[in-house]
């Protein structure tokens, strides 16, 4: 039985097109995230990518 104390936060990661570069566009995002959610998420991470991309995900 899981308690409040074995949950963690989740990670979110957004991949961003570094080519297109949105990479304002990541870190803007990324902010809104923290600003909206705050303490509910355990870490964020930006992640350079390419051909178009722009994806967040939670926990993978």
């Amino acid at each position: 039985m899981a308690t409040a104390i074995d949950i963690r936060n989740p990670r979110v990661e957004i991949e961003f097109c570094t080519g297109c570069k949105w990479h304002l566009r990541a870190g803007w995002m990324a902010q809104e995230l923290l600003l909206t959610f705050g303490n509910t998420i355990g870490e964020l991470a930006l992640i350079p990518g390419k051909s178009a991309t722009f994806i967040v995900r939670v926990n993978g």
